[in-house]
C-alpha cells in the first residue's frame, strides 16, 4: 500500500521539468535570441497539448498563470519576497497585465513603494553591524506601515461614500488609460532584452527562482495539483493521466480498548473528522471483536452514511460545517471480553484526506447510565429525557411526559445514546427532539444506538475562558494519550498539492465562528416509545406497576418540608479508560423515589440508558431529573398555603366529610365479612413467589387486570330534573310508530322539494324576462341611433345646398372682377420708361 501512495515517475519527471525549464527562462530572460527557445520549451511542458486545434490556449494559460501565482504565494512570502518589485516581475516575465494582486499583497504596500531593501540585500550590506538599530527601524515602518493601512481604509471608505459627479467619472476613465498605458509600456519595457528594468526584473526573478528551487519537486506537483483541482477535464490531456487509477492517498489511526464486562455494549472510538474538499473516500476498521460496527454520521443533516453489512460504504465526503462522526461500536457477548488494540485505515482518492482538528482519535469515555423501571402509559413512551439548546427539522406530534431528564451543557457537546430494555423482543424507537421537532430517531429491537448526537449550547451561554481551560487541561492527563496513540501514514507526498495541516485546520475551525445571533435557545428532548404493543405484562408485574404509580401520585402531595429535585432512579458513571478498572467495577450509584436499603428490582421490566460523553469533557455535561411539572404543581399548591394557611386541612377535611355522606355499600355484605376485610386490609401485602416466573408469566397482556368491584361507591346523581320530554306521555316506538314518523318525513321531503322546485321555476322566468328586457333595450338603442343618423344627414344636405349657392354666385363676382381688370389694363397706354416694369409686373401678376 505504501507504494501505491507515491506519485508516479511521469507525473514527478514532468512536474520537476516544467521549474527547471522556468529556470531556464528566467537565467536567459536577457538574452534576446536564446529567450524564445526557452519559453517554447517551457510552454511545451506546462501545456503538451499546445497544437490541439479544439483546446483552448487562452483558457489554458489563464488557470495556469492562476493556479502558479497561488502555488509561488506561501514561497514568496517566507522568503519576505512578496513586495511589488517581485509581483511586477513576475507579471512582466508571463507579460500578464490583467491579473489582479497575484501575490495577494495588502493594498497599502500596492498603493505605495516599498522602503528600504529586502533581507537578502540588507545582508549582503553588512546587516550584522548594528542589530538594534535594524530592530528600531523594522519597528518604525512597520508603524507607517500600519498608520499607512489605515489612512488608506478611511480613503477607501470616503471615495465610497462620496457621491460621483459625470465629470470626475470621465476624469477617472482619463486616468485609468493614461495609467494602463503607462503600465503596458513599462512591462514591454521589461520584457526587451538589454535595458536597464530588464535587468532588475531578471534580479529579481533569480532571487525568487531560489527560493523556489530549494523545493522543487513539491512546488511543481502542487502546481499540477492545483490545476487538475480546478479544472479535472485537464488531466486527461497529460501523458500521465492514466497512472492516477494506481495512486491512493490514505491515513491510519490507531488506539486500544480497555477490557470489557460480559453482555454490556461501549464505544471502541469516536472523532469528528473535518473535510476541506469534497473527495471519495472509505475507512477500513481492523479489530479482533467480531462484534464492532463502524459508523459515519453527517453531524450537519444527523443521517448515517449508508452501510454494507458492518461496513462503511465508499461515499463522496462534501465539506460541512460541523463535519462527519466516526464511530466504532462494539457488544460483548457472555464472555468478558480483554483489552486490544483498533487500527482505522482512511483510504481516498486525493489529498489532504478527512482529519480531525486534534491529532489524534478520542477512545477515553465517560459513561453515564440511566437505569429505571417500565411503567407502560397511553402513548408507549418508556423514557422521556429533555435538554435546554438549540436546532430542529421535521415535526411530530406531540406526547405526555412519562420520565423526564434535563441535560444541560456548557459546550457543544457529542454524545452517544444506546437504549435496551429487559426484555429482548421489545421493539422499540429512540428519539431526540427539539421542543416538538424530532432530530433524529433510531428504531431497534431491545436494543438501539444513537451513534452521535452534537448537542449545541445556547448562543448567549458562555463560560469564562480560565475556567474552562483549566477543566480541560485537568482532565488531560486521563484522555489515554498513551492507549490511544494516533499513528498517522501520510500518504501523499508534501508537493502532491495538499495544503498544509495548519491552513486546513484553521480554515475548518473558521466554520464553526460563525455569526449564531439568529439561533434562538433549544430544548432537547430524549424518548423512547414502544412500537407494535411489543411489551405486554404479566398479573405479578402490573401490580408492581400499580405501586409505582401510587408512589408518583404520592410524591406530588404538599409538604410543608423543603424536597429537592429527585436524581434518578439509578444512575451509573463510568471512565473507560485503559489503566482503570473493568466496566462494572467501580461505578457509584444513586438512588431516588425510594429507601437507599432498597436495591433495585433486575427481575422487573426495566430499561437501560447509557450517555456516552468525552472523557475529557465529562464535566461540561449534567444530566438530572425533570420534575418542571411537579414541580410547579407542588409551587402552586405551596403558594396556595401560604395565601391561605390550612387551605389544604380544609379541603382534606371537605373531601372526607363530602364522602361520609355520599358514599353508599354496594351490596349486602355481612359485619363478619367487614371484620375479616379489615383483618386482610391491615395485612401488609404480600408479592407471589418470584421464583417461579412459569407461573408470573403465563399470561402477559397489555392491558391491567381488572380491579376488585368496591365496596363503596358514589351516591349516583339524579338527572332526571335535567332531562328534557318531547311529549307529555310516552309512547312506544314500534313498526307503526316508525312508519308513521317516516311518513311525516317523506311529507316533508316532498313539501320542501315542491317548494324549490316552485322558487327555481319562479327564478327561471325572471332570468328569462331580464335577458329579454336587456334585448329590447338594446333594440330600443339601436332605433334611436338611426333616427338620429337620418336627421343629422337631411340637415346636412340642406347645409351642403346652402353653401353650394354661396360658393356659386362668389366664383362669378371674382370672374367679373378679372374680366374688368384685364379690360382696364388693355386700354392703358404704357409709358416707354415704366413698360419693361409694368411687365415684369403684369408677368409676376399672370403668375
Amino acid at each position: 500500500m505504501s507504494e501505491l501512495t507515491k506519485e508516479s515517475c511521469r507525473f514527478v519527471e514532468n512536474a520537476t521539468q516544467v521549474i527547471s525549464t522556468l529556470g531556464k527562462c528566467i537565467a536567459n530572460f536577457h538574452d534576446a535570441l536564446l529567450l524564445p527557445t526557452c519559453f517554447e520549451e517551457f510552454h511545451r511542458c506546462h501545456c503538451p497539448y499546445y497544437k490541439d486545434k479544439h483546446a483552448s490556449l487562452q483558457y489554458h494559460h489563464k488557470l495556469f498563470l492562476e493556479t502558479f501565482y497561488n502555488t509561488i504565494k506561501k514561497v514568496m512570502n517566507d522568503a519576505q519576497l512578496a513586495t511589488p518589485e517581485t509581483a511586477f516581475a513576475w507579471r512582466a516575465f508571463f507579460n500578464d497585465a490583467t491579473t489582479k494582486n497575484p501575490l495577494g499583497l495588502p493594498y497599502s504596500s500596492l498603493s505605495r513603494p516599498s522602503t528600504g531593501l529586502t533581507t537578502s540585500d540588507r545582508g549582503s550590506a553588512g546587516g550584522k553591524k548594528n542589530t538594534k538599530k535594524q530592530t528600531a527601524q523594522q519597528q518604525q515602518q512597520q508603524q507607517e506601515l500600519t498608520a499607512g493601512e489605515q489612512a488608506d481604509a478611511k480613503g477607501v471608505e470616503l471615495l465610497k461614500n462620496r457621491e460621483w459627479m459625470p465629470d470626475d467619472l470621465v476624469a477617472v476613465v482619463r486616468l485609468q488609460k493614461l495609467w494602463r498605458g503607462y503600465y503596458a509600456r513599462k512591462i514591454k519595457t521589461a520584457r526587451t532584452p538589454g535595458t536597464e528594468l530588464n535587468l532588475k526584473t531578471q534580479e529579481l526573478l533569480q532571487k525568487a527562482y531560489t527560493a523556489i528551487e530549494a523545493n522543487t519537486e513539491s512546488h511543481g506537483l502542487a502546481l499540477f495539483r492545483s490545476m487538475f483541482k480546478t479544472d479535472p477535464d485537464l488531466m486527461q490531456k497529460y501523458p500521465f493521466h492514466l497512472d492516477e487509477w494506481n495512486k491512493i492517498s490514505l491515513a491510519d489511526y490507531q488506539g486500544s480498548h480497555p477490557d470489557q464486562p460480559p453482555n454490556s455494549w461501549f464505544i471502541v472510538f469516536r472523532e469528528i473528522f473535518h473535510v476541506s474538499e469534497e473527495m471519495l473516500c472509505v475507512p477500513k476498521l481492523y479489530v479482533s471483536i467480531q462484534t464492532c460496527m463502524m459508523r459515519v454520521i453527517d453531524n450537519d443533516t444527523r443521517e448515517e452514511l449508508p452501510r454494507v453489512f458492518t461496513k462503511v460504504a465508499p461515499h463522496v465526503y462534501k465539506k460541512n460545517k460541523n463535519g462527519y462522526t466516526f464511530v466504532a461500536e462494539a457488544r460483548t457477548l457472555d464472555q468478558p471480553l480483554p483489552a486490544g488494540r483498533w487500527r482505522m485505515r482512511l483510504i481516498g482518492s486525493l489529498s489532504p484526506l478527512p482529519a480531525p482538528i486534534k491529532n489524534e482519535v478520542n477512545a477515553s469515555f465517560h459513561s453515564r447510565e440511566l437505569r429505571d423501571y417500565y411503567i407502560p402509559n397511553e402513548k408507549n413512551i418508556v423514557l422521556r429525557f429533555a435538554r435546554i439548546t438549540q436546532r430542529s427539522t421535521h415535526k411530530i406530534i406531540a406526547a405526555p411526559r412519562f420520565v423526564r431528564y434535563v441535560v444541560k451543557v456548557t459546550e457543544d457537546h457529542l454524545v452517544s445514546l444506546q437504549l435496551q430494555t429487559s426484555k429482548s423482543d421489545v421493539y422499540i424507537r429512540l428519539q431526540v427532539l427539539d421542543g416538538d421537532t424530532e432530530l433524529v430517531q433510531a428504531v431497534g429491537k431491545g436494543h438501539v444506538v444513537l451513534p452521535a448526537i452534537l448537542f449545541q449550547k445556547d448562543p448567549g451561554e458562555d463560560v469564562p475562558e480560565t475556567k474552562r481551560s483549566s477543566s480541560r487541561q485537568s482532565n488531560k492527563g486521563g484522555r489515554g494519550a498513551k492507549e490511544a496513540s494516533r499513528k498517522r501514514v501520510n500518504s501523499a507526498v508534501e508537493g502532491r498539492g495538499s495544503r498544509s495541516s495548519s491552513r486546513s485546520r484553521h480554515s475548518v475551525a473558521s466554520m464553526d465562528e460563525e455569526d449564531d445571533k439568529e439561533q434562538k435557545p433549544h430544548k432537547y428532548v430524549i424518548q423512547a416509545v414502544v412500537m407494535r404493543s411489543s411489551w405486554p405484562l404479566s398479573e405479578v408485574q402490573w401490580a408492581f406497576v400499580q405501586t409505582l404509580k401510587e408512589i408518583e401520585k404520592n410524591e406530588l402531595k404538599v409538604s410543608h418540608k423543603q424536597r429537592d429535585s429527585s436524581p434518578p432512579r439509578s444512575e451509573k458513571a463510568t471512565a473507560a479508560s485503559k489503566g482503570k478498572d473493568k466496566g462494572g467495577k467501580g461505578k457509584g450509584k444513586e438512588k431516588g423515589s425510594r429507601p437507599p436499603s432498597q436495591q433495585f428490582d433486575m427481575t422487573k421490566p426495566h430499561w437501560l440508558m447509557r450517555v456516552v460523553s468525552d472523557g475529557n469533557a465529562a464535566e461540561e455535561i449534567e444530566v438530572k431529573k425533570d420534575t418542571e411539572r411537579a414541580d410547579e404543581i407542588r409551587a402552586m399548591k405551596k403558594a396556595w398555603e401560604a395565601a391561605e394557611p390550612g387551605r389544604a386541612a380544609k379541603a382534606l377535611q371537605a373531601r372526607l366529610k363530602y364522602l361520609n355522606t355520599h358514599m353508599v355499600k354496594v351490596g349486602g355484605d355481612d359485619d363478619d365479612e367487614e371484620e375479616n376485610a379489615d383483618e386482610h386490609s391491615e395485612a401488609p401485602p404480600t408479592e407471589p413467589d418470584s421464583g417461579s416466573p412459569e407461573m408470573q408469566d403465563a399470561v402477559l397482556s397489555l392491558e391491567p387486570p381488572c380491579a376488585s368491584p368496591p365496596k363503596e361507591e358514589l351516591k349516583k346523581i339524579d338527572i332526571t330534573p335535567f332531562l328534557r320530554k318531547t311529549c307529555d306521555t310516552p309512547r312506544l316506538r314500534d313498526e307503526a310508530e316508525v312508519q308513521r314518523q317516516m311518513e311525516e318525513k317523506q311529507k316533508e321531503i316532498a313539501a320542501y322539494r315542491a317548494f324549490r322546485e316552485q322558487v327555481e321555476h319562479k327564478r327561471e322566468l325572471d332570468r328569462l324576462n331580464r335577458n329579454q328586457q336587456k334585448i329590447d333595450q338594446l333594440q330600443l338603442y339601436e332605433n334611436m341611433q338611426v333616427t338620429v343618423d337620418s336627421a343629422r344627414e337631411a340637415i346636412n344636405q340642406r347645409r351642403e345646398a346652402y353653401r353650394e349657392k354661396f360658393l356659386a354666385a362668389e366664383r362669378l363676382r371674382s370672374e367679373e372682377i378679372a374680366a374688368l381688370e384685364a379690360e382696364q389694363e388693355k386700354r392703358t397706354p404704357t409709358p416707354k420708361g415704366k413698360k419693361s416694369g409694368k411687365k415684369s409686373a403684369s408677368g409676376k401678376r399672370k403668375k
